[in-house]
């Protein structure tokens, strides 16, 4: 039987760029809708299980009506069951990071998530370092000492923690590059629920809140809000290059800021608009490099 042809990788700039536009928006709703259900006693763990089951309602029951459960066989159950770990990880201490410090200061310490990547994808992939890499980490470190400026204010474990989110998120995206060796991302996505569920629900029993009527409602835009974002994404890289519309990203900064002015009346320090592009200058030099060496 002779094989099909492989498909034409076609470029779509102007739809990518504009459904990256609507993942950074969704992303900053997110973000500050956790941050208001937190306000009213929902724990993190709650947080990121109540995102999973909507997810998992919502896309799940699409994949099995488009081919059936036969489709989601995998040789790599383990991996994937690491990389959801990782994910809930990722998600717990992003969260909870918001309960310590602004949600600008938390987005603009997770800007460092492409550096950590490029040390997942040395230690998991066995990809190789590059000066550039290194440049970069080095520019990028620079930036966030400007955001936590030690010795001139208090480190408190927010800092930690959005860095942390960054670190396990990193992981996170590397075993999903990995596990697109040997799944689909339909699969790889639906697996992300299926071991996700069970770790967040252990946790969210043990330190579990009552739940106010009044919450319901945020709860279902946040779980929308954040699918939404996750769609967008994917979307937006399936039709243009990630050099191009990664970037877009970081506009978040300035968005979370804006929200939180008005919903928390957080103010954006200056120090944190300064680092924050200084590591977006590194992540993106970095991104720039990695083309031309491709």
């Amino acid at each position: 039987m002779s094989s099909s042809p492989p498909v034409e990788d076609r470029h779509f700039p102007i739809p990518g760029i504009l459904w990256m536009c609507g993942a950074t928006l969704f992303f900053s709703f997110s973000l500050t809708l956790v941050k208001t259900l937190q306000d009213y006693g929902l724990t993190v763990f709650q947080a990121v299980l109540f995102r999973q089951v909507l997810g998992m309602f919502i896309f799940v029951p699409a994949v099995l009506f488009s081919g059936g459960i036969k489709q989601l066989k995998t040789t790599v159950p383990i991996k994937h069951a690491t990389r959801a770990a990782f994910g809930f990880l990722g998600m717990c201490t992003g969260y909870y990071s918001l309960m310590l410090i602004n949600i600008a200061d938390s987005v603009a310490l997770q800007f460092t998530l492409p550096i950590f990547t490029m040390f997942c994808a040395v230690w998991l992939l066995g990809e190789k370092i590059y000066a550039h890499r290194v440049i970069a980490t080095l520019i990028g470190f620079c930036g966030v000492l400007i955001i936590v400026r030690p010795g001139f204010m208090e480190i408190n474990f927010g800092i930690l923690f959005a860095i942390a989110s960054a670190a396990t998120h990193a992981v996170s995206d590397t075993y999903a590059r990995y596990l697109a060796r040997y799944d689909q991302l339909k699969i790889i996505m639906t697996y992300n629920f299926v071991f996700t569920i069970p770790i967040a629900l252990i946790p969210a029993i043990i330190w579990w809140e009552p739940i106010s009527l009044d919450i319901w409602p945020y709860l279902l835009v946040f779980g929308i809000a954040g699918i939404s974002a996750q769609f967008c994404l994917t979307r937006s890289f399936s039709l243009a290059d990630a050099s191009l519309v990664s970037p877009i990203l970081f506009f978040r900064l300035p968005l979370v800021a804006l929200i939180a002015l008005f919903a928390f009346d957080q103010k954006t320090e200056m120090w944190t608009w300064i680092g924050a592009a200084v590591i977006i200058l590194a992540t993106t030099w970095m991104a720039r490099k990695e083309t031309k060496t491709s």
